[in-house]
């Protein structure tokens, strides 16, 4: 009779290895990720991943939910080597409600992953709130903005670059709009028509070989200031933003500087551009 049972619970145990073994094989034999972690209307979601063992001919599965309803459903081919990526238009009548998504994955049975990311059908332009910057011997300007993430600890002028830099305390991956007065910060060609900024963003100011060049959108654009959406990690500490000048009369050899500038940061960041926000 005792043996018996000691056979009884050797299988009882056995059998629960076994249930258990397809959730942990799923988790490493397929993987699913997006291209950004926060997400406005009218972005395109970004959805890819790798498969460990594939079969011929047989698609993934993507579906994307926001709690109970179905947002979005699309069937990939897997490649070869195992990879699938798939763009998905956050817009339309289901993107509607503000809040984390969820991404599943099918493949088989014992292959399901899934992952999240937020989405926010506005990107909120006019700052809630405004940063007083300091001007060196001439006072202060307000920057507006919004933050999800994390918040502004600190906004400094750096006269030499022709840049704000912004130090950062962040709770998570998220998102900054900042509202860039044109009289005291912009970024302008020689024949005054609109520049691109340079955007640079690091953990640690003094190790400026670690700074990353980073894409950003341009949300709104006026006579009097030019608002930029900004997506950042949660290890970033410090993004600076490059113009032609912070207040004019800082700006004689700005243009100049930009095109350092821009030089420096390809040579920084050329090989982290095709992982970062791509």
């Amino acid at each position: 009779m005792y043996y018996y049972r000691i056979i009884s619970i050797i299988l009882f145990a056995v059998g629960i290895t076994f249930s258990l073994t397809p959730s942990v094989y799923a988790e490493e034999s397929i993987s699913i990720s997006t291209s950004q972690s926060l997400y406005n209307e009218g972005d395109t979601v970004v959805v890819f991943g790798t498969i460990a063992k594939t079969f011929q001919g047989l698609p993934i599965t993507l579906q994307i939910y926001h709690e109970d309803n179905l947002i979005a459903v699309a069937q990939v081919e897997v490649a070869l080597d195992g990879s699938f990526a798939k763009d998905f238009s956050a817009s339309g009548p289901f993107w509607t409600s503000d809040g984390i998504y969820i991404v599943r994955g099918f493949y088989t049975s014992d292959k399901i992953v899934e992952t999240t990311f937020e989405f926010y059908k506005q990107v909120s332009i006019v700052g809630s709130t405004s940063f007083p910057v300091d001007i060196p011997n001439s006072g202060t300007f307000d920057m507006g903005y919004t933050i999800r993430g994390g918040e502004i600890k600190d906004v400094t002028i750096n006269k030499d670059h022709n840049s704000l830099l912004l130090e950062l305390v962040t709770e998570s991956n998220g998102e900054l709009v900042v509202k860039l007065p044109r009289s005291s910060f912009d970024a302008i060609k020689s024949d005054g028509g609109d520049e691109i900024f340079i955007v640079l963003i690091g953990n640690n100011k003094n190790d400026l070989e670690n700074f990353v060049q980073v894409q950003y959108k341009e949300v709104e654009t006026g006579s009097d200031f030019r608002s930029l959406r900004i997506l950042f990690e949660e290890d970033d500490r410090w993004i600076e933003i490059i113009g032609t000048y912070v207040i004019p009369e800082f700006g004689s050899i700005a243009i100049i500087i930009l095109v350092a500038a821009v030089s420096s940061a390809i040579i920084i960041s050329k090989s982290k551009l095709s992982v970062r926000y791509n």
